[in-house]
């Protein structure tokens, strides 16, 4: 079966903000629909999982990293503050 994510060619960068908002769409409860403009903390929190390995926080970025190394990319330093930054603006740091 093939992986949705991974690519043997790559991916773009609107690609990964694809998968971004995939991931924030499965942990939101807010509501609002996620886009490339909505904020990390709007969505994810660093106390919602069964202990703090998995909360949504870290489970969203372990999967990113995946995808983002899965791809054939440098898995680059996140920002210390990316929770305060939106897709776009994270995605571009880190692709």
């Amino acid at each position: 079966m093939a992986n949705l994510f991974v690519s043997n060619i790559g991916m773009t960068i609107e690609q990964l903000k694809a998968v971004m908002i995939f991931h924030l769409t499965n942990f939101n409860r807010t509501g609002s629909t996620p886009d490339e403009n909505t904020i990390h903390q709007d969505i994810l929190s660093d106390d919602d999982g069964m202990n703090p390995a998995t909360s949504s926080k870290k489970l969203y970025k372990g999967l990113v990293r995946f995808t983002i190394v899965s791809n054939g990319h440098e898995d680059k330093t996140w920002p210390s503050k990316w929770m305060e930054l939106s897709v776009v603006d994270l995605a571009n740091k880190i692709f």
